[in-house]
Parts: structure tokens; sequence; C-alpha cells
């Protein structure tokens, strides 16, 4: 078995697609990151001429630590050989930890997309271990799309099934969005950054992305409105089996008519039609916990019918800890500032909560699809 590597495309996206992997570790991926400052590795472990583990890793410097290697929902591999031979993971990780030094990275962060706790004991064992911080989500809300469309609806809680039923009697359409359309959306996104407490992504990000996914059939961008007016936006992401939500955001009419319902129905109802196993809803917050920060948002997703996925977390291979250390220290202050800013923020007594649209287009911060 021998590490190298890749340098075809089709060759790279097949094996991804075909192992379960997301769009976070397909080729167009690292060309869309490429153009925002990282430098891309791709690297395969293959036996003979086929490809048994793949490992897209993004780098860039970190001033005055070295470089940082990140792994989007990497690696990948066919979920059963989790818990087989880990002899192409073991190659895989040794390959990236050489490639690691010569670039003067400090550490190498994964986090695969794999409901397995057979995945953390092979990264324990591989001698990784676990971050203080996740970057994607460590939990995510799925719904299996096998079922008819009318059996999809009808599994959805009769709660959501009205606020889906509402948007439409209120006038809403969903339409695909344009390049009109971003400026209107990301103003959505960072109002609900604003009131939430967490970073967003800027217009010009978000362009680039929905760009990216519309250009390469990778996923959609769509806009709900009522008599011209945008209401509401999702932005979806569609690789092998899965098609994930990465943003969705709306204004005060669409959470009051349901909009954010109506487009996560309409974006099921695309995956199901392009052939998707999974509609992927993304982060969750802490399971039954009423206080979790992200309350509101697991409970919205949860009227879908979803069922949750617990996944591995981050977990990083350090190569100089002396820096990794450091690096923690400046990552914790980065995390901690939204929310004392957040904190700061005088509070609407008057204000009742929501259990409903409020928490529709709540998100992860926006470094969950980095």
């Amino acid at each position: 078995m021998r590490v190298a590597v890749c340098t075809d495309s089709a060759a790279w996206d097949d094996f991804v697609a075909g192992a379960g992997g997301s769009l976070l570790q397909s080729w167009q991926w690292g060309e869309f990151k490429r153009r925002q400052g990282w430098h891309v590795l791709r690297l395969v472990a293959a036996q003979g001429v086929e490809p048994r583990a793949a490992l897209q890793i993004l780098a860039r410097g970190v001033a005055g630590l070295g470089g940082f290697f990140y792994a989007a929902e990497g690696p990948v591999l066919p979920p059963a050989d989790w818990a087989g031979d880990t002899e192409p993971l073991v190659l895989l990780f040794a390959a990236a930890r050489r490639y690691g030094r010569a670039y003067g990275a400090l550490t190498l962060r994964v986090d695969p997309l794999v409901g397995d706790s057979a995945a953390v004991a092979a990264l324990q064992r591989l001698g990784l271990r676990r971050s203080p911080a996740n970057v994607q989500p460590a939990a995510t809300a799925v719904v299996e799309l096998a079922p008819s469309e009318d059996q999809l609806f009808a599994n959805l809680e009769k709660g959501a099934r009205y606020m889906v039923r509402n948007a439409r009697r209120k006038g809403a359409l969903v339409r695909p969005g344009g390049p009109a359309d971003l400026a209107a959306f990301a103003a959505m996104v960072a109002e609900t950054g604003r009131r939430k407490g967490f970073g967003t992504r800027d217009t010009a990000y978000l362009r680039d992305l929905a760009q990216m996914v519309t250009t390469h059939g990778l996923g959609d961008f769509m806009v709900a409105e009522i008599e011209g007016e945008p209401i509401g936006g999702i932005l979806t992401g569609t690789f092998g089996p899965r098609s994930s939500a990465l943003y969705a955001a709306g204004n005060p009419t669409g959470h009051k008519v349901g909009g954010q319902y109506l487009l996560h129905w309409e974006a099921m109802a695309r995956a199901k039609g392009l052939g998707c196993l999974l509609y992927d809803f993304r982060g969750i917050g802490a399971a039954d916990d009423p206080d979790d920060h992200w309350a509101g948002m697991t409970f919205f997703k949860k009227r879908f019918g979803t069922r949750r996925e617990e996944l591995p977390g981050a977990w990083d291979d350090v190569y100089c800890p002396v820096a990794y250390r450091a690096f923690l220290l400046a990552q914790q202050a980065r995390r901690e500032l939204p929310k004392r800013l957040h904190a700061l923020r005088p509070i609407n007594r008057n204000r009742a909560p929501s259990r409903h649209a409020d928490g529709a287009e709540d998100r992860l911060p926006a470094e969950t699809v980095s």
C-alpha cells in the first residue's frame, strides 16, 4: 500500500462520493477554498490501483505560529472500514505529517463525517487528541429520503406541516436565487449572527460559494418571496448521497409566515429528486437540554422528522506542541469575543421567546463550513 498526491479530479470525486464523503472533501470545495487563500493538498492511500482512504487538507499560515492543516469532514474511507484495518489511515496520517512538518504546520485537525463510534476508537489508536473546540458540528440532524415525498411530508410534525402550508397560503413562492439576491440574503445571515451572537460570512464569500455550487451542480441557492419581496433564502451543498443546508436565513416576515419551513421542505424535495439518500440540516445542540444555546435551532430541525447523528468531532494530530498550545489560546480568545459582545447588548424584556420560526434560521458559526 502506498500514499500519493492525487491530481485527478474525477478519480478523487468518484472515490470520495462512493465512500460517503461530503462536499467539504470534494475537489471543487478544495478549489473554492484555494480562491479564499488556502493551499490544498490531496492525499490518497491506495492498494495497487484501488483507493482505500483519502484526505483533502487545507493549509494556511497562522501569524507568528507557523501553519495550520485542516481536513474538513475528513479523512474519507468507506464507513465499514473504520472498524477494520487501520493501515490506510496510518499511512495517510504519516504522509500528512511529513508534508506538515515541511510546511511548518503546528497541527492537523480532522473531523470525519461518520456516525460510528469506531471512528473515535480509530483516531485514538492513531494517537490523535480530541480538539478543545469543534469546527464542524459534533452532532447533526438528518432525514432519510427513501420514503415517497408524500410520506416525507407526513413525517413532519403537525406544526411543521402547518407552517409549510401557511407560508404557501400567505403567497410565498420558492425560486432559484441569482447574483442579485445575494446581498439581501447575506444581510439576513448577518442579522441572524447579530441576534444569536455568532460570526457570519460576508456577501462576497456567500456569492462565491453560491456560484461554485450552482455552476458545478453541487447545490442550490433558493429564495422564498412574497409578491416579489424576498423573505428568506437557503444555500445547499450536494455531493454523493447527501445534500446539506449550508446557510439559511430569513427576515421578520419570513419568520412570521414560516418561510424557513417552506425553504427547508423545498430543499428536501429537491434533494430527493436528485437521488440523494440524506438531507442534512447540519448542526444541532445538546440532546434534550432546553437550556442549551442552540435549543431553538434543535427544536426547529427535529420538527422535520430528523434523526440525530452523533459525530466524532474535531481531533488534532499535533506536530509542534509549543506552537499548538499558543494556537489554542488564540482560538479561545477569538471564540469568546462574539459572546462577550453579545452579552453587552441590552435585553428586550418585552420580547416573548419563540419556539417556532425564530429558531428557523439559526446556524452554528460560519466556521462550520470552513
